[in-house]
């Protein structure tokens, strides 16, 4: 990990789970970044998903360090989960659902996280994720 990186963050001015630029370092971990979104810069906060409730410390002085989540490293992980999925080709006149797995001529293979509606889909690709429009949904 090094600054510039890109990591997934849990965005506190979005409230969601987006690609962040790493902006500053303490050892080999993430301490502030910033939001490849909204351009927000905020404390590293790990991905709501990745987070275990049941670890939060109850004083300060017992906090643990989080972990780093890269964008291909959670780009594995959803692909070996859909790896029997068939791939669609990607275009802006296809209707897509969250899960399907597209090939983008330019970007590679990725998999479709969410619908932003009405025409709109977001996409994490082994590099990063990316917004990309698609015909609106009925």
């Amino acid at each position: 990990m090094k600054v510039a990186e890109e990591i997934i963050s849990f965005c506190t001015k979005c409230k969601i789970d987006l690609a962040h630029a790493v902006v500053a370092m303490q050892g080999d971990r993430a301490v502030r970044v910033m939001c490849k979104t909204c351009k927000g810069e905020h404390a590293y906060r790990a991905p709501k998903g990745i987070t275990d409730p049941s670890m939060a410390p109850k004083k300060k002085s017992e906090r643990v360090s989080k972990t780093v989540v890269t964008v291909a490293e959670d780009w594995e992980t959803k692909m070996a989960l859909h790896k029997n999925s068939p791939v669609k080709d990607y275009s802006t006149k296809n209707q897509y659902k969250a899960g399907e797995r597209i090939e983008h001529p330019s970007f590679g293979t990725g998999l479709v996280e969410k619908l932003i509606h009405p025409n709109k889909i977001e996409v994490i690709f082994k590099t990063e994720i990316k917004m990309l429009i698609c015909a609106p949904s009925n």
